[in-house]
């Protein structure tokens, strides 16, 4: 396979007629999608479960997963929308060896040269396919599938066994809130594992525990003129915008010099245009507007209502729920 079918990236391992000095690989680790260019089977959607109890609920998962009979595709052709179009990229920006990994909500850590089946399934609250009813059984769910061997047997299995794994290497992980938060443990435990634990950053949300926010590079929506796009795919264009500076230098691969650059490209990003007032929208044209986000990765009512009321529209709060769900509903059929 090529690098750009692995979502590897390996520069030319010599400059001139010397070897290059050996750079640090780096590691990126993307949030999954809900859309998927393959149709999911029936029982592998999450909901499926609802029957079982909540301890055998992950162990008929992983059994249903690890069936060797059923249709599967390489990580890198599984995912499709925005979300992952800007993520296939991350890898060949950096200026050194890297490779990509998915944070899935179904499989756990995984490599994108792994072969998978297609499912559904999301550490979002209050979706069908939803793995937990809360944070902490979304942590116990994340925690049972780094014990699982996995598609792909002998690859680390979360972001601790990465990190030790590869204690000299870079780990930047670009993770949604709903997914940073059942990793978080985890990827304070990997910190610790590398020897500069500098080397690991999360491009995200900020959150309300300090220490977690001690590994974060914030990601906020005074960076989208900058970076354009969507907000579903706002912290992987950021995370393109940093990841193409990394060079050989270590230094360039520090949490600190991230923020640094995060910070400036916030303090010089361009001023949105004022919106104008707010126009109505019918029911069909609300519609309309939700089918761009249907399966574009977790997302919820309240995310997407703001980028329309950020686009000079105007609908209800009620009425849009309920016109969300619909077409949630519709998409999952």
């Amino acid at each position: 396979m090529t690098a750009a079918t692995t979502g590897e990236h390996r520069p030319n391992a010599t400059v001139g007629n010397n070897p290059a000095k050996a750079a640090a690989r780096v590691h990126i680790v993307v949030t999954c999608t809900n859309r998927k260019n393959n149709s999911v089977p029936a029982d592998l959607h999450v909901r499926d479960l609802s029957s079982y109890l909540p301890r055998q609920r992950l162990t008929e998962w992983i059994r249903r997963l690890s069936e060797a009979n059923r249709p599967s595709t390489v990580v890198t052709s599984l995912y499709a929308g925005e979300h992952w179009a800007g993520a296939r990229q991350l890898a060949p920006s950096v200026g050194v060896e890297a490779q990509l990994w998915v944070c899935s909500a179904g499989y756990g850590l995984i490599p994108t040269t792994a072969h998978v089946h297609p499912y559904a399934a999301t550490f979002a609250l209050g979706s069908d396919d939803s793995v937990g009813q809360s944070s902490s059984e979304n942590r116990d769910w994340w925690h049972g599938l780094s014990e699982w061997v996995g598609p792909e047997p002998g690859t680390p299995r979360s972001f601790h066994d990465l990190a030790r794994a590869n204690p000299d290497d870079t780990i930047i992980a670009v993770l949604s809130d709903a997914y940073l938060r059942p990793c978080s443990d985890d990827l304070r435990r990997a910190a610790v594992q590398l020897r500069d634990p500098q080397r690991l950053t999360i491009v995200g949300p900020a959150q309300s525990d300090p220490d977690m926010n001690e590994l974060i590079v914030g990601v906020t929506a005074r960076m989208r003129p900058a970076v354009g796009g969507s907000l579903l795919s706002l912290n992987v264009r950021v995370a393109q915008r940093l990841v193409c500076l990394i060079t050989a230098d270590p230094d360039t691969h520090r949490r600190s010099r991230l923020r640094a650059l995060a910070h400036e490209l916030a303090a010089t990003a361009p001023l949105e245009t004022p919106r104008a007032h707010r126009q109505r929208m019918t029911d069909d044209e609300v519609r309309a507007f939700i089918r761009q986000f249907a399966g574009a990765g977790p997302t919820s009512a309240t995310r997407v209502l703001r980028q329309l009321r950020d686009a000079g529209k105007s609908c209800e709060q009620a009425r849009f729920k309920q016109l969300f769900n619909e077409i949630s509903l519709a998409g999952r059929d």
